[in-house]
């Protein structure tokens, strides 16, 4: 065992230095290991993804699919250009597990239907849509993959990091968690750099500690390029709380 390796971080000798500045322009302070902002993550960061990411459903359409995840145990959100009307809701199937497992197989999927008799509730100002979820066997699907709560109470500013579980393009469950600031905090919504693309309408925004921080419903457009996308866009939980009120526990 080579401790002075395991307390200094490196051999006594060195390795050969590949090109590049050795100090930092703006400090002149020597480089170091860290380098820029740290990119350290606990293992249970790992941990509670997997926990959270059960919550969160495909949601296959007559034409497409998107995102949504429950929020209590028979009751699911997604965004409202997802679901505009009861009956876009009626034909859609929610796909838990929607995924592949490390060894490439597929994971056994769960499927579930909507209930918008039951309730059906939608606001295009903020781009959600809350409906019911039929039982299954007697059993609701909270039971089964849990839920995310969106009376947590944490906030989110700029600055912070916000990742997104989703199936962009329709594809098995992915995260996207690098790349991922916060740029801008509205009363309403919020704006971000965290990659996602078609498919991820109605994906739960979280922050690194995997609170639902927002609901994801658009891109937005560079102001000096229309044809250019430059940020990601989604409505704060708080304003879809406030809106929602006793629809929600």
């Amino acid at each position: 065992m080579k401790a002075h390796w395991i307390l200094s971080g490196a051999s006594p000798s060195g390795f050969p230095w590949t090109g590049g500045a050795t100090v930092r322009a703006d400090t002149r302070m020597p480089v170091e290991a860290v380098i820029g902002e740290p990119n350290f993550k606990s293992i249970w960061w790992l941990e509670l993804a997997l926990e959270t990411a059960r919550s969160v459903a495909r949601v296959k359409l007559a034409a497409g699919s998107a995102t949504g995840f429950l929020v209590a145990s028979d009751l699911f959100l997604t965004n409202h250009h997802v679901f505009e009307t009861a009956e876009d809701a009626r034909s859609a199937r929610l796909q838990f597990n929607y995924r592949l497992l490390a060894n490439g197989e597929l994971a056994t999927r769960d499927e579930w239907e909507c209930d918008p008799d039951a309730l059906f509730h939608t606001n295009p100002n903020l781009d959600y849509s809350l409906v019911r979820v039929k039982p299954k066997d007697g059993k609701k699907p909270g039971e089964a993959w849990g839920v995310l709560d969106l009376r947590h109470g944490a906030s989110v500013s700029a600055g912070q990091r916000v990742n997104i579980i989703q199936y962009p393009q329709g594809r098995f469950q992915e995260i996207a968690f690098r790349d991922n600031q916060v740029r801008d905090v509205q009363n309403h919504y919020i704006q971000y750099l965290t990659d996602t693309d078609y498919g991820t309408s109605g994906a739960p925004v979280l922050d690194d500690w995997f609170n639902v921080v927002a609901l994801h419903n658009q891109r937005v457009a560079d102001p000096n390029d229309p044809h250019r996308w430059y940020r990601n866009q989604g409505f704060r939980v708080e304003a879809i709380v406030a809106d929602a009120g006793t629809h929600l526990p």
